[in-house]
């Protein structure tokens, strides 16, 4: 589906813009964390009834966990580096800590340990409501995201939790709108999937208003955005196409290193004054790097 191929583009192009520094308007590009999301948790709710366990955790752990593990060793070893060029003991430190233990050296990487536990709890939940009428779970998990979305807003605002933390729970409730969203595409009926999409999409999208009219914003944007576009992608899709086939295939690794190719571009063209310029040339750049990757034995690990 090239809607949803062209949207995962803009997700990753979102999360360059949200780890650019000074950047105006982060929440707004944030919004492709949960884009990235709830296209995750959709597909794998409509396809869970037709992988085996095994082969379901063998595809999770080459996605996710391998590609993890080889991206904690990269960013480790440049901590070590830093550790060792500043003399600063704190880098050292960092690397020892509960947040790296649990997502890796640099925090984007708690999104592949957390995609794979939440990806394997939602696996088995789907297979155990796979009987179950699609209309009753579409409401009941709109309910749970709705629920989750308000909770997880107060909680972020009121406690100060430890890293990685505050980023499992800003996705908590990508996984039951996810799922939502997936049951819809289960619906014979093309007329009804659409109807129950634009409902799924109203009722977060109220949810989030009311949340911003609180000035409670921080889970409310970005996932009024996301659920919106999510929705619109997967009811109304493009026709196919070989460029957002193939940018779609990149954006894995676009998350993954563009944190190595921000400090260098910044060193040869600041972003101040020109972040929508900063934006595209750094996502451009961490594709191309990550398009080279695919064309040698590094390739599956992006």
């Amino acid at each position: 589906m090239a809607s949803i191929d062209l949207l995962r583009v803009l997700a990753a192009g979102g999360i360059v813009w949200f780890h650019t520094e000074g950047v105006p308007h982060t929440e707004i590009g944030y919004a492709g964390l949960p884009i990235f999301l709830l296209i995750y948790f959709s597909l794998l709710t409509k396809r869970s009834s037709v992988h085996p366990t095994a082969q379901f955790l063998r595809r999770r752990w080459d996605r996710l966990l391998r590609p993890w593990l080889f991206w904690y060793v990269v960013y480790g070893a440049c901590r070590l580096a830093e550790a060792a060029y500043t003399m600063d003991p704190d880098s050292l430190t960092r690397l020892l800590s509960l947040e790296a233990l649990l997502a890796g050296p640099r925090i984007h990487l708690w999104y592949l340990p957390y995609a794979f536990a939440s990806g394997l709890l939602l696996y088995l939940l789907n297979r155990r409501l796979q009987r179950s009428n699609d209309t009753l779970v579409v409401f009941a998990a709109t309910l749970l995201g709705v629920l989750l979305l308000v909770a997880c807003t107060l909680s972020l605002k009121t406690f100060e939790l430890v890293r990685p933390l505050p980023q499992w729970e800003f996705g908590l409730a990508a996984i039951p709108l996810g799922l939502a969203i997936g049951r819809c595409l289960m619906i014979p009926s093309r007329r009804v999937q659409q109807m129950f999409l634009c409902l799924v999409a109203s009722v977060t999208l109220g949810t989030c208003v009311i949340l911003m009219s609180r000035d409670l914003n921080e889970l409310a944007i970005p996932y009024s955005l996301a659920m919106t576009s999510v929705c619109f992608a997967y009811g109304w899709p493009a026709s196919g196409n070989a460029f957002a086939a193939t940018a779609a295939s990149l954006t894995l690794g676009i998350y993954l290193i563009h944190p190595l190719v921000i400090p260098v571009l910044t060193r040869f063209f600041p972003a101040q004054g020109h972040y929508s310029i900063f934006i595209v040339l750094a996502t451009c750049l961490s594709g191309a790097v990550t398009w080279g990757l695919m064309r040698t034995p590094l390739r599956k690990f992006v």
